[in-house]
C-alpha cells in the first residue's frame, strides 16, 4: 500500500520559484529604467530641437529687416564675428551687432520700429540683446545692461558665421552658391575689407552653422538682399 502524502511544495522548489522571480523582476526592472531613460532623453532632444527652431525663426526675422550700417558719431553700428567659436564655461564674446527695422509693436507704445540687436555666446549660452534704437545713445560697453537680455539656445558648443561678399559673388557668379564647400571663400569677417564698392554696404548672403549637444550641427543660408 503506498503512504498518503500531503500535497505541497517542498523547499527547494519554492527557492527555486522566488529565484526565477527575483531575475524576471530584475530584468522587467532594467527594461523598465531604459525605457524611462530613453523617454526623458527624447523629451530633452525634442525640447532642444524646438528651441533650436524658435532660435531660428527670431534670427531669420532679424537678418530679414537688417538695416546697413549707419556711420554715426560713435562709429559704425554694425558687427559679425565669424570665427568658429568653441562655446564653453570661460568663453564670453559679441557675435553680432546690428539695427534692424520692422520691429513688432502690438501694444502700440510711442517708441521707434528701429531696434539695436546683440548676440553673444556666453558659458555655452546664445543670447539676444535688444534695445530700442535712437531713443538712448548709444554706448557699447553698457549695451547689455541697457538691453532687455533673451535666453535663445543653451549647451552650445561652436556657432560660425560666414558673409559672401559682393566679390565673390562677381567672381564666381551663381557658383559661390554651388557646391559643399561653397562657403571656403566667402568673408572671414564683416565688414569686409575687400567689399566692392560700399565698404559699409550689407553681405549678400549670410550662413550661421550651430552645433549643439546632444543634437548636432544646424545651419541656414540667410539671403539678405534678394540674389
Amino acid at each position: 500500500m503506498t503512504p498518503n502524502r500531503n500535497a505541497g511544495f517542498t523547499l527547494l522548489e519554492i527557492m527555486v520559484a522566488l529565484a526565477i522571480t527575483g531575475v524576471v523582476a530584475t530584468m522587467a526592472y532594467q527594461g523598465l529604467s531604459a525605457a524611462s531613460a530613453g523617454a526623458e532623453r527624447s523629451r530633452e532632444i525634442l525640447a532642444q530641437v524646438n528651441e533650436l527652431d524658435r532660435a531660428w525663426q527670431i534670427l531669420a526675422a532679424d537678418m530679414r529687416h537688417l538695416l546697413p550700417p549707419e556711420v554715426g558719431p560713435t562709429g559704425v553700428r554694425f558687427e559679425f564675428q565669424a570665427q568658429s567659436l568653441e562655446g564653453g564655461a570661460d568663453v564670453e564674446q559679441r557675435l553680432m551687432l546690428f539695427v534692424r527695422r520692422n520691429w513688432f509693436n502690438p501694444m502700440q507704445r510711442p517708441r521707434s520700429d528701429l531696434q539695436e540687436v546683440s548676440y553673444r555666446i556666453e558659458n555655452g549660452t546664445l543670447w539676444r540683446d535688444y534695445r530700442p534704437y535712437r531713443n538712448m545713445p548709444f554706448d557699447e560697453f553698457a549695451f547689455e545692461q541697457n538691453a532687455a537680455q533673451q535666453e535663445l539656445l543653451g549647451n552650445v558648443e561652436s556657432i560660425e558665421i560666414r558673409f559672401l561678399s559682393d566679390a565673390v559673388l562677381q567672381r564666381s557668379g551663381r557658383g559661390a552658391l554651388d557646391g559643399d564647400d561653397y562657403t571656403r571663400d566667402w568673408a572671414p569677417a564683416w565688414p569686409d575689407p575687400n567689399q566692392v564698392g560700399n565698404p559699409h554696404g550689407l553681405p549678400r548672403a549670410v550662413q550661421i552653422r550651430i552645433e549643439i549637444e546632444g543634437v548636432g550641427v544646424s545651419e541656414r543660408l540667410f539671403d539678405i538682399v534678394g540674389l
